[in-house]
């Protein structure tokens, strides 16, 4: 079973490896979240659970979690030279988040 899951976690590494940079940057933040999650206060939490959840169970796509999670203040806002394109669709590299999503978050 832990060789199983290991080999998992490594194919979800590589596949993340192989992202677009724009894609990667919005995932990279995402990811951070998902990892710092337990170090957010109560009501952080519970707005960043909600989100996640909903990005997870397919409610909503990349841009608009990015976006909702900039509005809370979850998620850096970007410098204002930054130009953000809309990010290629990577749908492995999207399953392998919305699992570390709901490997990660209580009650998802």
């Amino acid at each position: 079973m832990c060789r199983v899951r290991s080999a998992i976690w490594q194919e979800l590494y590589v596949i993340r490896s192989h992202l677009l940079s724009e894609a990667s940057t919005v995932m990279e933040q995402i990811e951070q979240l998902v990892e710092r999650f337990e170090c957010l206060g109560e009501k952080e939490r519970t707005e960043a659970a909600a989100i996640l959840k909903k990005y997870a169970e397919d409610e909503m796509n990349l841009e608009e979690v990015r976006y909702t999670l900039l509005d809370e203040g979850l998620i850096p806002m970007p410098s204002r030279c930054t130009m953000y394109n809309k990010p290629k669709q990577n749908p492995e590299a999207e399953e392998a988040l919305k699992s570390l999503i709901n490997e990660k978050i209580p009650g998802l």
